[in-house]
């Protein structure tokens, strides 16, 4: 095993399995069609993790996106912590020796995504693949802005593809914490804005459920992407924990036909490996065993019936929704 790597549980590994089923993909889509292909990881993170209760080992998003085939061209990891960035940057130097593909860059990303953007200039027009892991409310809506609108593709006018994790559980959390009002201040920059707070105060109120203010957050975010960035695409896919409760979606944006049935089909595999994945580390922590597999496992078409797309909805028109109430309140 590889020294500290750090433990998650299964949906960390199920989310970095969908990464390394959608990056030789998407490599391999644009290649011999560009000379340039680029990938950015906002938070990168350490370069190996383990499994919390079964001690399966498994790559982080760095190592999955240097090992992807075909290649990426230029790679940039952002890691806001300086020692886990020298740690990442010894780790890749001794796995992938004398690559000089990518660099990693110390800081908070959305102090540092100028000065990455500015470095790849030059190949702006190359096919791109944003991964913004975050936990919370750590990134920008002005950061994702910004990656939105990277990329000129004067052919097509595809931007970078983006792929978010959005947590409302953590959100919710954050802000009924002690530090709630600079909490509250972290999540308007998340989304650009106060409009999450109509949710906030629907939920509040008791006019929506938990899991009503879980779509909904994870909603107003995938409709600024497709009606303020003009992606043409977004999917979202929820990661349950062992009480199914949704402990975050990750949101894919993209504006390709590719890249949406490469990932509808991921994200079908990946509901279809949750209930095992959640049954393995249900049994490694309890140490109770059963004598029987999970039959779903070979049933081809469990994961459609467990994940299906659905389309994002403009947020204003719940009956909730009003912004002379907000107004009224934050006077």
């Amino acid at each position: 095993m590889s020294p500290n790597p750090r433990p998650w549980s299964y949906w960390t590994r199920n989310k970095l399995e969908i990464l390394s089923g959608y990056l030789p993909a998407f490599t391999k889509a644009v290649s011999g069609k560009s000379s340039e292909c680029i990938y950015l990881d906002l938070m990168a993170g350490q370069p190996k993790n383990v499994e919390r209760y079964t001690g399966a080992e498994f790559d982080g998003s760095p190592v999955v996106a240097m090992s992807a085939q075909p290649p990426f061209s230029r790679l940039r990891f952002g890691e806001l912590d300086p020692a886990r960035a020298r740690a990442l940057d010894t780790h890749l130097r001794e796995k992938f020796p004398g690559d000089t593909r990518y660099e990693v860059v110390e800081g908070d990303c959305n102090a540092t995504i100028d000065g990455i953007l500015a470095g790849l200039a030059d190949v702006a027009w190359a096919p791109t693949f944003a991964f913004v892991d975050q936990q919370a409310a750590e990134v920008h809506w002005e950061t994702i802005r910004k990656l939105a609108a990277f990329r000129r593709d004067r052919r097509y006018g595809r931007k970078a593809e983006i792929w978010i994790l959005m947590s409302p559980t953590m959100i919710l959390k954050g802000v009924r914490g002690t530090n709630n009002e600079a909490f509250q201040e972290r999540v308007d920059r998340l989304y650009g804005g106060g409009e999450w707070r109509q949710i906030q105060r629907a939920f509040d109120q008791r006019k929506i459920i938990a899991s009503d203010y879980r779509r909904q957050m994870v909603n107003l975010m995938r409709w600024k992407f497709e009606h303020e960035l003009g992606y043409a695409i977004t999917h979202r896919i929820p990661m349950q924990m062992h009480n199914k409760l949704e402990i975050y979606d990750m949101v894919f944006a993209t504006d390709h036909d590719a890249g949406d049935r490469i990932m509808r089909h991921l994200y079908n595999q990946a509901a279809l490996r949750e209930p095992e994945m959640m049954r393995q580390a249900k049994e490694a922590k309890t140490g109770q065993f059963s004598l029987f597999e999970d039959g779903g496992a070979d049933d081809a078409n469990a994961g459609q019936r467990l994940w299906r797309p659905e389309p994002c909805w403009d947020p204003t028109t719940a009956e909730w929704w009003g912004y002379e109430d907000y107004l009224d309140e934050n006077r």
